[in-house]
């Protein structure tokens, strides 16, 4: 049974509270159902960098007095679901933080309580020392599924894209998630065309876990278009129509000659034969052939200047050392050229996020999803004319939901990011 506003529906709330009998002196758990009369506030956190959703739960209890037993650790879960009851997020989780607890009259009790998967909890108890990928090695989308199956004892399911790179190694005490972020910098898209990069995302949605390769994510086909300062009398349905758009981006040269974006060395010394390497890189080099949302990005002419293979070269403004064991690795696509995969993941991640955009919105349909890439058309309010530098392909990197009972509606805050160097 759904209960709730005009574009919000709560299908279920309910929290689980340890409860001793005094007949017996044993311990067990109470299930709280809590209904939409007792929801202040929700806030829903998506986030393509972070490997879980985070859910804040605002309440009122004047009856049960559980909020006010809440110790942390408690189990809850929570459902709800959009207008036509199409999209609907559920998820099973825990309190980690309570704050902002109140007792009123010495009867209403007042809490927000942050929840998270206990997915989360097991990884911040975790610290693993041992061997992954023994005898020939392991594609690493294989040991991250291995790490969330077995080591988290997690039964969410994990969507993957596949990797080309093995290894083997060693972790040093750390946790699956640390496990994780380090595959992603050293993992390659299997499938594609044309030059590859390294670079992979972990994250959570409503659908479980990601294992995403920012090559292929960018690489997709526009879901929805995002109009902007647009008037029609016929909306197309799947669309989005608002009237702020926030865009924001970086490009710090200072900072980007001291990490070596531009043009850098790198000098190796392999203890598995005591080769000695230098490698080059150059944007210049990289950028024409990497995957990005605009296939039709160029450079700014003044890059030239950094140098390239075809320029002449280039003075590095980093210059990094690196002793390395490729004995402890596999031969194969990674091994073949480390350095300089690793060079390329450093310059996709810094692009990937290059540029974001924000906006606020009240959706009738909660089915817009991280990692989705949109078509933004952004028309100029006083000429009506198409704005080229702010139109074109993004990808979905946070959404951020908001229900206030005050408001009667959840609202949405969607970020956006895009590769364009505009």
């Amino acid at each position: 049974m759904t209960e709730g506003a005009s574009n919000f529906q709560l299908v279920d709330l309910k929290i689980g509270v340890s409860a001793r009998d005094p007949n017996t002196d044993s311990t067990g758990l109470v299930v709280q159902p809590f209904g939409i009369n007792n929801l202040l506030e929700i806030h829903y956190f998506e986030d393509i960098t972070k490997a879980n959703v985070i859910i804040a739960l605002k309440l009122t209890d004047s009856s049960s007095g559980v909020l006010g037993r809440l110790k942390g650790m408690e189990p809850v879960e929570v459902v709800f679901c959009d207008t036509d009851e199409q999209n609907y997020i559920g998820y099973q989780m825990v309190v980690y933080d309570i704050q902002d607890r109140m007792i009123l009259d010495g009867k209403q009790t007042q809490a927000t309580i942050f929840c998270v998967a206990l997915d989360a909890i097991r990884n911040a108890s975790l610290k693993i020392s041992k061997r992954f990928g023994k005898g020939g090695g392991e594609y690493t989308h294989e040991i991250v599924t291995r790490l969330v199956a077995d080591e988290m004892k997690s039964a969410k399911k994990v969507q993957i894209d596949e990797s080309s790179t093995k290894l083997s190694f060693v972790s040093p005490y750390w946790d699956p998630y640390t496990i994780i972020s380090w595959l992603s910098w050293r993992s390659i898209f299997k499938d594609g065309s044309g030059m590859k990069s390294a670079g992979y995302l972990f994250y959570e949605d409503r659908e479980g876990y990601h294992f995403k390769s920012m090559d292929n994510l960018v690489d997709q086909d526009t879901t929805r278009t995002i109009h902007i300062n647009e008037e029609t009398d016929d909306p197309i349905k799947s669309d989005i129509y608002i009237n702020g758009f926030t865009l924001t981006g970086t490009s710090d040269i200072f900072r980007g000659l001291n990490l070596g974006s531009y043009a850098s060395a790198t000098f190796t010394l392999d203890m598995k034969d005591f080769k000695y390497t230098e490698v080059p890189f150059y944007i210049n080099d990289f950028y024409p052939e990497m995957k990005k949302l605009d296939a039709e990005s160029q450079l700014p002419e003044f890059y030239k200047r950094f140098g390239g293979k075809d320029l002449g070269g280039g003075q590095p403004t980093r210059i990094m050392t690196k002793v390395i064991d490729t004995a402890m690795y596999t031969e194969g696509t990674y091994t073949q050229d480390l350095t300089r995969q690793l060079s390329q993941s450093m310059i996709r991640n810094q692009f990937f996020f290059n540029q974001s955009a924000v906006f606020e919105y009240v959706a009738e349909r909660m089915d817009l999803h991280l990692g989705e890439v949109v078509d933004v058309i952004k028309n100029d309010p006083r000429t009506g004319e198409v704005d080229t530098q702010v139109s074109g392909r993004y990808i979905v990197g946070k959404i951020y939901r908001q229900f206030l009972t005050e408001n009667d509606q959840m609202s949405t805050r969607v970020t956006l990011f895009r590769d364009s160097m505009g």
